[in-house]
């Protein structure tokens, strides 16, 4: 853990603590897990980043991804899919992708995610996607955690999330998704 976030994590746990003495009465804390689940304010917010229809758009939280953080990832907007300018969501079309496709039986043009390291699990849906492999965005992601399966060096920091669409031709896409990406701890 940074220097950084062990100190913001203190000073929190020291205006936690004059809180208490203040108001009695106060709930026990959740997980950060329900924390998400209850659309409680998320430590770090990105507000809107813009997801290239065309390339893969990488997102790094200044607070870094640490073992059992916990995102959601909200997403609007469309894109062009080809020259002649059709457009899609980045919900992305019903019909789902094949094995041409990046996403295997996911929605075709939709947005997706990935990590470089570790996994992401997904408790209410029960799955997880291991570094590399993509998973369904949309409009949301619904609340995921991050799981970190190797130990954090100097020389191999934290995991970075990246963001792209399931379309197996990226080079005639346009336009942009615009993603919100919230975190917890």
């Amino acid at each position: 853990m940074t220097k950084f976030r062990r100190s913001l994590m203190g000073v929190a746990a020291l205006l936690a603590s004059v809180g208490m003495a203040l108001v009695p009465a106060q709930a026990a804390h959740a997980t950060p897990i329900d924390d998400c689940n209850a659309d409680a304010e998320p430590v770090w917010n990105s507000g809107e980043i813009r997801a290239g229809g065309n390339n893969y758009t990488p997102v790094a939280s200044p607070f870094k991804m640490f073992h059992n953080d916990v995102f959601r990832v909200t997403a609007r907007g469309t894109i062009t899919i080809d020259y002649w300018g059709t457009r899609k969501s980045v919900n992305g079309d019903p019909t789902t992708g094949d094995s041409t496709w990046p996403a295997d039986g996911e929605r075709r043009y939709m947005l997706l995610a990935k990590v470089d390291k570790g996994k992401v699990v997904f408790p209410t849906r029960d799955v997880e996607y291991t570094a590399g492999q993509l998973f369904p965005v949309g409009f949301d992601s619904t609340c995921f955690r991050y799981e970190r399966t190797t130990p954090i060096t100097s020389s191999d920091p934290s995991a970075k999330l990246t963001f792209s669409y399931n379309d197996p031709n990226l080079g005639d896409n346009g336009g942009a998704g615009f993603v919100t990406v919230r975190q917890w701890f």
